[in-house]
């Protein structure tokens, strides 16, 4: 292929991918319908500086990707597309971003391997299917330590990437608070340390440079400040602070454990991370090459060490790893190309490495292959899931894992899930097997094409996976129900946490009160003097179901008879879920 097309290429796999499963998909309930409705609910008051959730004030996060989504809604319209499509540029952006600074190193060979390994690695297409701030900061992030490696090379205009770097600043502390400077800032020192070249900061711009970035950053912390009493503590002290000492309130989520996060870092850069062992070829040799490959390679490291070391003390989630796959992808990339103009030594050493990574993935996709026939065969033989596990009733409480929706599906999903799942095995045990078998025919890049379409195929058949899930996983259903017959005047009610049914926010315009369960997000919004009452008790339960308006309440199957209700008329049945009304609407 000619090195021309590379960038080209990246450029429409990415697009291609991304794009078309950023859209059809439901908006599902929790996090992923809380981001989206504060950008909807950003747009519907016209407030860019307060966000709002379920008329609640929510103070949890900075408002960069709220801003982004509701530029999106403005152009594109409310749509579940316009909602995921800033994660979707921030991926494009961050690929194309490690394909110039790769390219700098190996050749465009090696910037086009380090573009697919952050696209299309595990990772990235799990904890981009929601909406999230992380991929924005990642990207921001990446801009910031990219350009500050241009500004570093001694290249024209300095001013200019010097000026990108504390722009990327603002635009990572405005996404992620306190981190878009602490990791910047310790990341650069790190390499600067490696290099020995602290007088370099000298010729940085300092004084402009955080002028500029204070003038970006300072504007929106000061107004919501003086607009939200107590934010300043909340924000930087509940949020930030006690959220790194594992002491947030309220305490909605469970940090993993220091080696499984580690260990998880292997997964989400699958099947790159099969190329780990070959990296040390150019860790044993960082004061080799040329001196702008030696400082990409210092500064990818340095990137990887400080990420690393700050989750081994913070609290940590799951999709907290996303940091880290951009220095450990562009290191892949610079290793797995099949060039050497960064003049590392050990290229033929490293290459039989490299060999080895591609063999692994022939093995995993074998024992893949091995599993599927393995399922075909119990399938023939009559086994079903529903006969190895029991139904679940809808959960009634949030989540405080990532995953945890994935082990309490029922029988019925499980079912609808074989078939993505039967193509998934067949697409990873083709594609691994594929690449290998070009590896050893001698033909790098085409094996580095065959794992990226391989991952291609993976990411379109999660997006399909979740639509099976959706009926579980997210509201829609009720809520675009509820959006065709609300009127003025009416209620809606949900039993259980808000966060297990928060996307009819999304899909309608009722604002959601809580029966018999919390509402743990919205927990410091709520204790504001103009907050409306959003928990209720059995009392005011009753006493609204018998006033004159229409209320509406959505309710799990099971709960529904021990209710405190006279007259109830069903207005939807889905997914162990009924939505109700107090009123007949037929």
């Amino acid at each position: 292929m000619k090195r021309a097309l590379y960038l080209p290429l990246l450029l429409i796999m990415i697009s291609a991918v991304y794009l078309y499963t950023a859209s059809g998909r439901a908006v599902l309930d929790d996090g992923d319908a809380l981001y989206a409705h504060v950008g909807q609910e950003m747009v519907k008051r016209g407030d860019w500086v307060t966000p709002y959730a379920n008329g609640v004030r929510f103070l949890d996060k900075p408002p960069m990707m709220y801003w982004l989504m509701a530029v999106s809604y403005r152009v594109f319209g409310i749509s579940e597309f316009a909602a995921r499509l800033p994660s979707a540029v921030a991926v494009l952006g961050t690929a194309m971003l490690l394909f110039f600074i790769g390219r700098e190193t190996g050749g465009a060979s090696s910037g086009f391997a380090a573009g697919v390994s952050v696209a299309f690695s595990i990772g990235t297409i799990l904890f981009t299917r929601t909406v999230f701030p992380d991929m924005i900061f990642v990207f921001f992030l990446t801009l910031a330590l990219i350009s500050f490696l241009w500004w570093h090379s001694n290249r024209e205009n300095q001013a200019l990437s010097a000026m990108v770097f504390y722009g990327s600043l603002a635009g990572a502390i405005l996404t992620k608070g306190l981190i878009g400077v602490v990791f910047p800032l310790v990341i650069v020192a790190v390499f600067l340390f490696g290099m020995r070249d602290w007088r370099s900061l000298t010729k940085f711009h300092l004084g402009k440079g955080i002028l500029f970035f204070l003038a970006l950053a300072l504007p929106w912390h000061i107004i919501a400040a003086r607009r939200n009493p107590g934010f300043l503590w909340y924000f930087f002290v509940n949020e930030q602070l006690l959220r790194f000492l594992g002491r947030r309130q309220p305490v909605d989520y469970e940090s993993i454990s220091v080696p499984l996060f580690w260990v998880l870092i292997l997964v989400w850069l699958f099947p790159w991370s099969a190329f780990f062992p070959a990296i040390r070829h150019l860790i044993q040799s960082p004061g080799d090459g040329r001196v702008e490959a030696r400082a990409i390679v210092w500064m990818s490291l340095s990137w990887t060490l400080v990420v690393l070391i700050f989750f081994s003390i913070s609290s940590r989630i799951e999709h907290y790893a996303l940091p880290l796959l951009p220095p450990l992808a562009l290191l892949v990339g610079i290793t797995i190309s099949p060039d050497n103009p960064g003049g590392f030594p050990g290229h033929d050493g490293r290459q039989r490495s490299v060999g080895r990574g591609f063999a692994m993935l022939g093995i995993a996709g074998g024992l893949v292959g091995a599993v599927f026939l393995t399922g075909v065969a119990a399938w023939v033989a009559g086994w079903r899931a529903d006969q190895a596990l029991r139904g679940a009733a809808h959960h009634f409480h949030a989540y405080r894992h990532f995953f945890a929706p994935m082990f309490e599906f029922p029988p019925r999903i499980l079912e609808q899930l074989r078939t993505p799942l039967v193509w998934t095995a067949l697409a990873l045990s083709a594609g691994l097997l594929c690449s290998w078998l070009l590896e050893r025919h001698g033909h790098r890049m085409r094996a580095i094409m065959a794992l990226s379409l391989t991952m291609m195929v993976f990411s379109l058949f999660t997006s399909q996976s979740l639509g099976i899930c959706e009926e579980i996983l997210s509201s829609r259903q009720f809520g675009q129900a509820l959006n065709r017959l609300y009127r003025g005047g009416d209620e809606a009610i949900v039993v259980g946490d808000y966060e297990t049914a928060n996307s009819l926010n999304f899909y309608s315009p009722a604002n959601l009160d809580v029966y018999d369960g919390t509402a743990s997000v919205l927990q410091w919004g709520l204790r504001y003097p103009d907050s409306p009452a959003r928990l209720l008790s059995r009392a005011e339960l009753e006493l609204r179901w018998k006033s004159p308006r229409r209320v509406f309440l959505l309710c799990p199957n099971d709960l529904v008879r021990s209710l405190p209700l006279e007259k109830c008329y069903i207005v939807l049945e889905s997914g162990d879920r009924t939505l109700l009304c107090n009123q007949n609407i037929g």
